[in-house]
């Protein structure tokens, strides 16, 4: 059995206006469509629904077991439209992000404060971890949006990125280390200081040796960390000093500090990078977010 949800909705408004003309008038049909509707129906369901000779006089006994289980039908496909449409918004669905450290600051938490609000309706993850293994996790459909540094190449297949903000970078120090008295930390006063990376995100570390050795400044890359506590966790613990973007300071522990350095070290672009080309609703409403709070 075929039956169309036009055809529902035109004998439902029958049934309550009990008269045709007002039923076409409040359906903006004319009566004739409307009467073929009915009709339609009621070759498909095999029974007359409504009983009528000049006039509509009620309905048959199939018509009145046919109207509720009708309502529900328009109330229940009513539902799934809604239910698409704010998928097609991207106001339902998942979210799963991957965060590289240097992207975890307040403002990328900030959108992610707005988008939660804006949106109830998205189911939210978020995942901190290494460059690589955030971009294999997107690679392989476990990530929908990773926030990160620019690819490359650019180009890997299938991905799409997009600038959000450039981390100024800086150094991370115990509070108590007399570098840390200054405001800004001048690169020689690191000279023969053992330089703390954090596996698996080494880009930092590597633009600050980089630019210690055009300076004629000798850092000795000595020690490493899997993650940012254990990064924070050896600069407390007297293991060395470590490069940390400036946007991080405001959440760094008790007892540690970060300072701008002079020279600046190279700025360390951050992108929201994302499989195919055209980001998922959820992924899209993000972006628009993101994009208008780090204009």
């Amino acid at each position: 059995m075929n039956l169309e949800l036009r055809w529902l909705k035109s004998f439902v408004t029958v049934a309550e206006e009990m008269h045709f003309s007002r039923a076409a008038q409040r359906l903006n049909l004319a009566q004739p469509a409307l009467t073929a509707q009915i009709q339609q129906l009621e070759e498909a369901v095999g029974a007359p629904l409504i009983e009528r000779t000049n006039r509509i006089s009620g309905l048959t006994a199939a018509g009145a077991a046919l109207l509720p289980e009708a309502r529900r039908l328009l109330e229940r496909a009513g539902a799934l439209a809604t239910l698409a449409g704010r998928a097609m918004r991207g106001a339902s669905g998942v979210l799963r992000v991957g965060l590289i450290p240097p992207a975890s600051t307040p403002g990328v938490a900030e959108v992610f404060r707005r988008y939660a609000g804006e949106v109830p309706g998205v189911e939210i993850s978020v995942r901190l971890g290494h460059q690589d293994a955030l971009m294999a996790a997107l690679v392989a459909g476990e990530l929908d949006l990773v926030l990160g540094r620019p690819e490359q190449p650019p180009a890997r297949s299938g991905l799409r990125e997009r600038r959000l903000f450039v981390e100024e970078q800086g150094v991370l120090l115990r509070r108590d280390d007399p570098r840390a008295a200054a405001e800004v930390v001048r690169l020689d006063a690191l000279d023969g200081a053992s330089l703390l990376l954090l596996r698996g995100n080494l880009h930092f570390g590597q633009l600050l040796l980089e630019l210690a050795a055009r300076e004629g400044v000798a850092l000795r890359p000595q020690h490493s960390a899997d993650d940012f506590p254990a990064l924070h966790w050896m600069v407390q613990a007297g293991f060395g000093v470590a490069p940390c973007s400036l946007r991080l300071s405001e959440s760094v522990p008790n007892g540690l500090v970060v300072r701008p350095l002079r020279p600046m070290p190279p700025r360390l672009h951050v992108n929201a990078i994302w499989r195919g080309r055209v980001p998922s609703p959820p992924t899209a409403r993000w972006l628009q977010m993101a994009g208008a709070a780090f204009a």
